[in-house]
């Protein structure tokens, strides 16, 4: 059979076709857009107020979803998703597959330069591939996306044919994502990693300007920019003059900055003020649904929840609904397995399949053999059913609030309990150690992909190593699911996914508790839309008059 090819289609008909899916999104909490009824206008400077300080800006090598808020503005994309989930040209206007699914063809755009004047082509693709898997530039997360990747050859000046050593059915998908953003080779090549961390060269919409660590990002717009993807709702450079991120740790003072002009948007809104601005004619909410794997419990299956009715005691004992409630006021959706809702081939069957039942976890525990003693601990041969429960601090989204809550929840039923907030390098030991029961993880991403990466035993943390198999799953029959998700294609892979999240919910491997939600509140500011994973895109964004 013929290789699978995928041609640019017309773009005046794409064009169209996305502007009218973007416009059925806008004013409401779905999506971001122009909603007063101004025509874009050109030039002004923008403060945007993020919440905490950032890791650094080279696509190849940070894993922030902070970072990626910035990427997403700088660097320009090998392929993107368009509304219906389907993928569209950016920097390459054409690719094909083999049928063994371990080769992909593609044809780059002829136009395209960075900001060093360095020209975009086959030599540069190679480049940020083969770099992203070279140990010395130290890449955390794009490395994943890669999967595994082999090599690059050049066969013309626009041109390349990309190798895996085995099929890996999300690659294409993972082009689309910030993280494999392309900086220019010229540039990266000539500075230390450490160096170019902080000072990326890309060929997007906005060049860097200057990094103040614990203060701002200062972009300026490009103004040679004229190779947007065809869901831009303009062609040529971003209105906006300039783009500043700024550090607003307080969330009390960036309500304040938003509210009286002094930022033009904020992001991670506090749920007390969500009605206030709904209700402010001036401002507007939202609230973007991120892709990916929801905050979800994670049970270590190497402890006590080797067990799965006590895990699924665990599970029973939790009152989700009532945590999410109170901390989230309704801004975060309840999540019920290990895809978010906006994840390619999520399932939505899962949603209701278990609840709330103490009785039901006293039962099964019960069952189990864990008998409550006097002290309302439950012991067996003469061990207490003690709980290591870790999460990170900050107080990321309330998570410590969770596990405050579901603390009470869990001991309520038997379990004694230990819960430790702990910093990243703490926490990062703990997981790496296997010296705990109770994990919190979320993580954005496009693809269904993740998966594999959170239940495939390759991934289980080990000393010196982190993984995001968190649960320690290492089931025959989910590894191999697992890695024919690697592989199919088509209804085929959709099946094997669906597949997936019901072992997860029906042997309560892990617990998922609320989809991860991008909130943000806009003053003056009109235009902003997001990318398919959720992270917010200035290139259309202009100054309200």
């Amino acid at each position: 059979m013929a290789p699978r090819r995928f041609t640019a289609p017309a773009l005046a008909l794409a064009s169209l076709i996305v502007l009218a899916g973007c416009a059925a999104a806008t004013g409401d909490e779905n999506g971001g857009g122009a909603t007063s009824g101004d025509q874009p206008t050109s030039g002004g400077d923008a403060v945007f107020a993020v919440d905490s300080n950032f890791f650094g800006f080279d696509p190849n090598v940070t894993p922030a979803a902070q970072d990626a808020r910035v990427l997403r503005q700088m660097f320009d994309s090998l392929l993107y998703l368009d509304e219906s989930g389907q993928l569209q040209p950016w920097l390459a206007t054409e690719w094909s597959v083999s049928e063994d699914g371990l080769s992909y063809e593609f044809t780059l755009r002829d136009d395209v330069t960075f900001w060093d004047d360095t020209p975009w082509n086959a030599e540069a693709l190679c480049f940020n591939l083969d770099r992203i898997v070279d140990p010395a530039a130290g890449s955390i997360y794009a490395i994943g996306l890669v999967g595994p990747y082999e090599s690059c050859e050049v066969t013309g000046e626009f041109s390349a044919t990309v190798r895996l050593s085995a099929p890996f059915t999300a690659f294409l998908n993972n082009l689309t994502s910030p993280f494999l953003g392309m900086n220019s080779p010229t540039a990266a090549a000539a500075a230390d990693p450490a160096d170019y961390l902080i000072n990326p060269v890309g060929s997007g919409p906005f060049t860097f300007e200057s990094y103040t660590p614990q203060d701002r990002v200062v972009l300026t717009r490009n103004d040679d920019y004229a190779w947007a993807p065809g869901n831009a709702e303009h062609d040529g450079p971003a209105y906006l003059d300039t783009l500043t991120f700024q550090i607003i740790a307080d969330a009390t003072v960036r309500i304040g900055s938003v509210r009286s002009g002094q930022v033009q948007g904020i992001g991670n809104v506090p749920e007390t003020e969500v009605a206030a601005i709904e209700g402010d004619a001036s401002m507007q909410f939202i609230a973007q649904q991120q892709s990916g794997a929801p905050y979800q419990l994670h049970l270590n299956a190497d402890r006590v929840f080797a067990d799965p009715l006590v895990r699924e005691a665990a599970r029973a004992a939790l009152d989700i609904d009532s945590a999410v409630e109170s901390l989230y006021l309704g801004t975060y959706e309840r999540a019920w397995g290990p895809l978010s809702p906006t994840t390619i081939g999520y399932d939505d069957s899962v949603e209701g399949s278990f609840e709330f039942d103490p009785e039901l976890a006293g039962e099964l525990l019960e069952e189990a053999g864990w008998e409550l003693g006097p002290d309302g601990v439950r012991a067996k041969d003469g061990q207490p059913l003690t709980l290591e429960y870790v999460e990170y601090t900050p107080n990321r989204e309330k998570r410590q609030d969770l596990a405050t809550l579901f603390e009470a929840n869990l001991e309520a039923v038997g379990f004694d309990v230990n819960v430790e907030f702990l910093a990243t390098a703490e926490g990062q030991t703990a997981v790496q150690s296997g010296e705990y029961d109770i994990a919190g993880l979320s993580l954005v991403a496009v693809d269904p992909n993740v998966l594999y990466q959170m239940y495939d035993p390759r991934f289980i943390p080990v000393p010196g190593q982190t993984g995001f198999n968190m649960s320690h799953t290492d089931v025959p029959e989910v590894t191999e699911l697992a890695a024919r998700s690697q592989s199919a294609t088509g209804d085929e892979r959709m099946g094997i996914v669906e597949q997936l999240q019901a072992d997860v919910v029906e042997n309560a491997r892990s617990v998922a508790v609320y989809v991860p939600t991008y909130t943000l509140a806009l003053n003056g500011l009109e235009g902003l839309r997001f990318d398919p994973e959720g992270y917010p895109i200035f290139f259309d964004a202009y100054l309200a008059q």
